[in-house]
């Protein structure tokens, strides 16, 4: 993915998702920077696509949750292990 926002230092540098993450309702992506070093800025900084919602559902219904993958598998451990717990 690339910065292009005008406003941030780092615009026109390309990186890696490290992490996306909500700041005051607003989605952020962590990146490590191919020049070196890591930096959070907000998702519409950047080119990633602005994920649909669908059309039908009313407001603030259709929101996207967006997960990095290691936050999935943390989640579905998180998740089983209460199961466990809770069986015993």
């Amino acid at each position: 993915m690339t910065i292009v926002s005008e406003v941030s230092p780092y615009c026109g540098q390309s990186g890696r998702v490290r992490r996306v993450f909500w700041r005051e309702r607003t989605p952020w992506v962590l990146v490590r920077l191919r020049i070196g070093g890591i930096t959070a800025v907000p998702w519409d900084w950047t080119d990633l696509p602005v994920p649909q919602l669908e059309s039908n559902l009313p407001p603030n219904e259709g929101l996207a949750v967006l997960l990095a993958p290691s936050a999935l598998r943390d989640l579905v451990r998180f998740l089983r292990s209460r199961c466990t717990n809770l069986e015993q």
